[in-house]
């Protein structure tokens, strides 16, 4: 299998057959070995902060869960491969506005059993709304 039918068919099982993304109507602008670019449409039920009109942060760490993860599975050797969350810590840089989210993630370890990966948030990439710093296991079949 070639490394484009590979990616291929992760994007489609990612934003398909995965309910919390389908959920947030996720994504995939680009996935590569090590790094994706992620969209996620703003829509009202996604707000915290009523009077501000700030997404909520729960979500934003979810979205930030979901970069980081399809980050650690574009290294999977075969489907087969089992990537978990183990850590997950964000920082909230900037507050959000009723706008689309992107979220840019890339892999900063490889391990054999760990991969860690940083998550930048945003809705313009000028003004990081979060950073987010996830660890996960890769059991490789």
């Amino acid at each position: 299998m070639t490394q484009e039918i590979k990616y291929n068919l992760l994007k489609h099982a990612i934003e398909n057959q995965m309910p919390a993304n389908k959920l947030f109507g996720l994504k995939i602008m680009e996935l590569k070995e090590g790094y994706t670019k992620i969209h996620i449409p703003f829509r009202e039920e996604f707000i915290g902060d009523f009077i501000q009109k700030r997404w909520h942060g729960g979500i934003q760490a979810s979205i930030a869960d979901s970069a980081g993860g399809i980050v650690a599975m574009s290294t999977m050797q075969s489907f087969n491969d089992k990537v978990s969350t183990i850590d997950i810590r964000v920082d909230y840089l900037n507050g959000s506005e009723p706008k689309d989210l992107f979220a840019e993630a890339e892999i900063i370890k490889n391990g054999n059993r760990i991969i860690k990966a940083d998550v930048k948030l945003y809705h313009k990439k000028e003004k990081i709304i979060a950073i987010a710093r996830c660890a996960f296991s890769i059991l490789r079949d």
